[in-house]
């Protein structure tokens, strides 16, 4: 089933289909029994304190499910290069762990120029479909999505807001996020409504859009 990740305080996370959304510029807490994923903050304003304060409790905390590794709107080659980079520092605040601790809770953020050879699939556990409208929406990215599913990987896809965009990634993506959902009981409200209607129907494919 798509889930909601909602960037709002636990408890208006506590209906079925809505996890938490945790972020560095929200800070909202998180309870014992809520299920969170975390983005970078990257798409308004990094803060990289911040960021490395919340991976951490990420990386103990078993109620969170992965947390978004640092990106760049846009750029594959420097979301690459910011990977490589907070990922060594996440292994140097934790020397004694094991490298397939990090491997349970990072995720990947796919921006425009990435294709399915490019992803550093044996460092994560969940692709994070951010990039342009225009490469979101592209053969590309849902081929990389789909390769994300056979390998096992949690797949998040952001700026999700209206029912046909829900149609569009449902039976592809686990987990959706968007600002309209997360402002405006409404719009939750109907796209859970849509994702409840969806159920048991057939996947459409790409070609069927």
């Amino acid at each position: 089933m798509m889930l909601i990740a909602l960037d709002r305080k636990a408890d208006h996370c506590k209906r079925p289909g809505v996890i938490q959304l945790r972020t560095p510029l929200t800070q909202y807490a998180r309870h014992d029994g809520v299920a969170w994923v975390m983005d970078n903050g990257s798409f308004s304003d990094f803060d990289e304190g911040k960021f490395l304060r919340m991976a951490n409790v990420a990386l103990s905390d078993s109620e969170c499910r992965w947390f978004a590794m640092p990106d760049v709107v846009g750029s594959h080659s420097e979301t690459i290069h910011l990977f490589t980079q907070y990922q060594e520092k996440l292994k140097k605040m934790w020397i004694a762990s094991k490298p397939d601790f990090f491997r349970s809770k990072m995720a990947f953020v796919i921006q425009d120029g990435c294709n399915k050879n490019s992803v550093p699939w044996d460092e994560i556990t969940a692709v994070f479909l951010g990039g342009t409208t225009k490469f979101k929406l592209s053969r590309q990215a849902w081929v990389i999505c789909q390769d994300a599913k056979k390998r096992g990987k949690w797949v998040h896809v952001g700026r999700v807001n209206t029912p046909p965009r829900i149609a569009y990634f449902f039976g592809l993506a686990d987990s959706v996020d968007g600002s309209s959902l997360a402002k405006y009981d409404i719009h939750l409200d109907k796209a859970l409504e849509t994702i409840e209607s969806l159920q048991g129907k057939t996947q459409l494919c790409l070609e069927d859009f």
